[in-house]
């Protein structure tokens, strides 16, 4: 028994030896020695570790396809405010005597922000007091013009308005002449064609007469020319019979006498056909002159009447124009009176201490007011309404646009408040721009505003706001996409890229 062991240990060894000088690398050697010694195990333990190697590598699988995380885009931006910075003016001239509010102070509704000298508002007192007495003035004198009044109270706004109701007189009585002279021109225009009208018919008539003449004078002819042919015949026969003294010489003159006067009556019968169609020629080109005429005079008649229209329509739009013109002014003027009448009541109500209030409760932005002088109109500082929310606008790449609609949801990293620390802000596309802009940096982008779920972190135990001009990193949730897609992703993009023509 020891004797067979001995043996086989014999054995293995130069079977060892054997395999560790067929496989010239180590790793060879070890993958051959790890197949071997599966294929010596029992069967249920292969069994056993197969299925679980299976079991493992199936589980990997499936819980790579039913995960998901999500795929963003990635925007840079700043936070600003959804609502306009509320502006802070001067509403007169002065000197500015203390400023009493820091940029980023909160402010409440009719706090004091500034601190001007109070004796430079009388001038404006006087000034808009003045503009009052002028603007009333002036609606006076437009209500007496409405009604036709005739005196206003006041020297001044007398003579203008005389002077604007004779302007108006004037210019209705020149509208009203025009109109008259225009019904003159469309009289005399019916005179001249009442005229070419007679001178028509006459000319029809003349025409007429002509026409019957000509058959008158064409019958004449006929007749003359039969009475022609047989004059001829009895010349030509008695000729004949004269030289052997047929007939008597007298009878012969005599046919000769009556062949001339035939010759004689059909030369006049010619002529007078003649002029008989010379007159009806000359009867149709007058006709046919007096009907141009009269629809040349017909056309003038209704260009004047149009003229007298438009005439007439313009005398009666130069009172109606007259009055729009004064409503028009009215109104007007009735608005300047009352933005005077208010500015009026704010400057006697700083007179006695001249100060500039906050108009909303807010924050402070953009302190421009130093101490001494100041204009009216002038932007002392800014207020950033309280309630206000705040936005990131971020700058979408064009590549990453065409992914992002409205209402997807969006992952906000403050660049004050790293996120390990602070986590990040939820928000959600508010409004995404349809139009690109050019970035020095990042090309084309797309401005694209997101809402943000809250507007403060917690630094300390104490909540801090977020305010405009901060730095923030926008991450646009597109799609969910599965971890196996991820993995196979580039594998697949590869094998398409490798199998697509060039």
């Amino acid at each position: 028994m020891t004797k067979d062991k001995g043996q086989k240990y014999m054995v293995n060894a130069a079977q060892a030896r054997q395999t560790k000088e067929r496989f010239a690398q180590p790793e060879e050697q070890l993958t051959y020695e790890l197949g071997k010694a599966v294929q010596e195990l029992p069967p249920l333990y292969t069994r056993l570790l197969a299925g679980t190697m299976s079991a493992i590598v199936f589980g990997a699988i499936a819980w790579a396809y039913f995960s998901q995380i999500d795929e963003v885009a990635t925007a840079p931006g700043e936070l600003i405010a959804s609502a306009q910075v509320r502006p802070v003016t001067s509403l007169g001239g002065g000197s500015i005597v203390a400023v009493k509010v820091q940029e980023g102070d909160r402010v409440t509704k009719g706090q004091v922000l500034i601190q001007k000298d109070p004796d430079l508002q009388i001038t404006d007192v006087s000034r808009l007091a003045k503009s009052t007495r002028l603007i009333q003035d002036d609606l006076q004198r437009l209500d007496a013009e409405r009604v036709g009044g005739k005196t206003t109270g006041t020297k001044v706004q007398d003579e203008l308005l005389s002077s604007r109701l004779q302007d108006f007189q004037a210019r209705q009585a020149a509208a009203e002449a025009e109109a008259n002279r225009q019904i003159a021109l469309i009289d005399q225009a019916k005179v001249r064609l009442s005229r070419l009208q007679d001178n028509l018919v006459n000319a029809k008539s003349s025409f007429g007469n002509a026409q019957t003449n000509l058959v008158n004078a064409d019958s004449i002819r006929i007749k003359i020319e039969s009475n022609l042919a047989l004059a001829q015949e009895r010349e030509k026969s008695l000729r004949t019979l004269m030289t052997p003294g047929a007939v008597p010489r007298i009878d012969y003159l005599d046919a000769q006498e009556r062949l001339t006067r035939a010759k004689t009556e059909i030369t006049r019968a010619q002529d007078e056909v003649i002029n008989a169609q010379n007159r009806i020629t000359e009867a149709q080109d007058k006709v046919t002159s007096l009907e141009k005429d009269i629809a040349a005079q017909v056309q003038e008649i209704r260009q004047a009447e149009q003229a007298y229209n438009a005439a007439r329509s313009q005398a009666q739009r130069v009172a109606s124009e007259r009055q729009s013109e004064i409503l028009t002014q009215f109104n007007k003027r009735k608005e300047e009176l009352t933005t005077v009448q208010g500015q009026l009541e704010q400057a006697r109500k700083q007179q006695a201490l001249e100060t500039i209030e906050a108009p909303v409760a807010g924050t402070i932005y953009k302190v421009k007011a130093t101490k001494g002088p100041v204009q009216s109109g002038e932007e002392l500082l800014s207020i950033l309404p309280e309630g206000e929310e705040m936005l990131l606008e971020v700058k979408v790449l064009n590549r990453d646009i065409g992914f992002i609609r409205q209402g997807m949801k969006a992952k906000v990293k403050m660049a004050t408040f790293p996120f390990q620390e602070f986590g990040i802000v939820d928000g959600e596309v508010m409004q995404v721009s349809p139009n690109a802009i050019a970035d020095k940096e990042l090309g084309l982008v797309f401005p694209t505003r997101i809402k943000l779920n809250r507007h403060a972190v917690n630094v300390r135990g104490q909540e801090v706001e977020f305010t405009p001009g901060m730095a923030a990193t926008g991450e646009i949730v597109t799609r969910k996409k599965s971890i196996l897609t991820f993995i196979t992703e580039p594998v697949t993009r590869r094998f398409n890229e490798a199998f697509s023509v060039r």
